[in-house]
């Protein structure tokens, strides 16, 4: 069922905090992207290695029920006990705009969504019939977590604010759904699914000297046409349609603005880093094509990265990649070369110098949380206090990889609900 078939275990799990409280003793408080929830790890003695404590969680969290927000474990870390006392519960209810906050753009609801498939942290492969009886396949991404809020804001309004264009994947849809009695509020987007797996994935597909052309001149489009820098242009952010053989960037949660320092109340979301630029990161990119080393980036921060030195290695050609027949390794060179000289000239410097230049307004206020004079405006709140208040939230609790496939007759919706066929997937 996807990425957390064989993962690592920082890219499943995530330590919120570790601290001491005399109720609960030592503990960390962990989230599980793969079933979508946070659970506190209480330990008899203080365990400073968050690895320790995911190793724990990886051999328990499986067959610990949904609603079981503690757990305290041996020494050996063995399961002694777990709870569902909402008081233990660590999860965080991140801020969600109202669809009203977008441009008039078609919606879906979660419910009205199927997984298929899980392709990363927040975004998986999904199904849903726009008309009846018709089946499309889309990515939907979304936020569980008050990190991604600002993020999530500026990426959704710059996919659905680009226009079309072939080698760009776009916005399909914006997810809503209501918490509880609560109105309608946005978690997520879909776009278009392009099977075939990401230019990373797919080693031997080949990849053409069109293909490094039309990734050029999409890089030009944004850059120079709209204003707006991708910010992590790389084989995995890279898919090759095999219906048209178009290359297609997509994924612009690293994006900027041309130029911009970012929002004044957000640390800078969306703000423009030198260091990130499109025409640096296609050079690395075509270079990790051919040769498949990816030991720069993995081994140095984007400041870090000199194109320089990149362009005065020879570069060898890994056994299994293929190019296009009769090009060799020089002839895309040379084309990535000119063009990279071509760009040394540009006079765009701001996104609002672009002639096409996008733009959206900033994140809407978030709401006022807490009692009194202590109230102040957050990203998200704490789980347990909406309980203990009665106010509605959204549950994002699913089964994890390993109970997967599901049984026949059994679909597993995007809410995390396991229903039979016979539900009526358009149901509001």
């Amino acid at each position: 069922m996807g990425y957390f078939e064989e993962y690592d275990l920082d890219s499943r799990f995530k330590s919120i905090i570790q601290s001491w409280d005399p109720v609960h003793g030592h503990y960390h408080a962990v989230t599980d992207w793969d079933q979508r929830r946070t659970i506190m790890v209480s330990t008899p003695e203080k365990e400073d290695d968050e690895e320790v404590i995911f190793e724990a969680l990886e051999n328990l969290i499986d067959d610990i029920p949904a609603d079981v927000v503690h757990i305290a474990v041996s020494r050996d870390l063995e399961l002694l006990s777990s709870s569902t006392n909402y008081e233990s519960d660590w999860t965080m209810i991140p801020f969600y705009p109202s669809p009203t906050d977008f441009p008039p753009v078609p919606t879906v609801r979660r419910s009205q969504l199927t997984e298929i498939e899980r392709l990363g942290l927040q975004a998986d492969h999904t199904t849903y019939e726009p008309t009846p009886g018709e089946t499309k396949h889309v990515v939907f991404k979304y936020y569980m977590n008050q990190g991604n809020v600002v993020m999530f804001w500026n990426e959704a309004n710059c996919t659905l604010r680009i226009p079309r264009h072939p080698n760009i994947v776009p916005l399909d849809r914006l997810v809503v759904d209501s918490p509880g009695r609560g109105p309608e509020v946005v978690v997520g987007f879909t776009t278009p699914f392009i099977a075939g797996g990401t230019v990373s994935d797919n080693v031997s597909r080949v990849f053409t000297l069109n293909h490094l052309r039309q990734l050029t001149s999409a890089i030009d489009y944004l850059n120079l046409s709209l204003g707006i820098v991708h910010g992590d242009i790389c084989m995995w952010n890279l898919l090759i349609d095999p219906g048209t053989d178009d290359l297609k960037i997509f994924d612009f949660n690293l994006g900027a603005k041309l130029g911009w320092e970012g929002g004044k109340n957000h640390r800078g979301a969306f703000r423009y880093d030198e260091h990130r630029n499109d025409v640096k990161l296609a050079i690395f990119t075509l270079y990790e094509i051919i040769t498949r080393d990816l030991s720069f980036r993995e081994e140095n921060h984007p400041h870090e990265l000199d194109s320089s030195t990149i362009l005065e290695m020879d570069w060898k050609q890994h056994p299994e990649v293929r190019l296009e027949e009769g090009v060799e390794v020089l002839e895309y060179r040379r084309v990535l070369e000119d063009w990279a000289k071509s760009r040394g000239t540009s006079d765009i410097q701001d996104y609002k110098q672009a002639p096409e230049s996008i733009d959206w307004p900033p994140l809407p206020q978030f709401p006022l949380l807490g009692v009194g004079w202590a109230k102040s405006r957050e990203a998200a709140q704490m789980r347990q206090s909406m309980v203990r208040w009665g106010e509605p939230f959204l549950k994002w609790e699913r089964p994890p990889t390993s109970h997967l496939p599901l049984p026949a007759g059994q679909r597993l919706l995007a809410t995390g609900e396991v229903v039979g066929d016979a539900c009526n997937e358009n149901a509001a």
